[in-house]
């Protein structure tokens, strides 16, 4: 899953900040640390750093992940993924 989704993370980001009018240079970390993740050639995106992309883009970081997952697996509808994060949540109660 890591290796499909890294990419995708970065794709997510890259069509967030096109819809948002954003720069990749107006995104907080350098531009070539934004080009590089949204190539998918970055190690790894930490959470803090798609914090900090989706608090510039006034977008939610979950809908950033939640993006990324939706584009590695197609297959699985927006609905199916709230309805498992809703139930998992509800297991540990939170």
């Amino acid at each position: 899953m890591g290796q499909v989704l890294k990419p995708a993370i970065g794709e997510a980001i890259r069509i967030f900040r096109s819809a948002r009018k954003h720069s990749q240079e107006g995104l907080g970390p350098s531009q070539s640390y934004i080009s590089t993740l949204e190539k998918g050639r970055t190690r790894n995106a930490t959470l803090i750093k798609i914090d900090q992309i989706g608090e510039t883009l006034d977008v939610h970081p979950l809908s950033i992940l939640a993006a990324a997952y939706r584009l590695a697996n197609p297959e699985v509808s927006l609905r199916e993924l709230f309805e498992r994060i809703e139930r998992e949540l509800s297991e540990v109660d939170i």
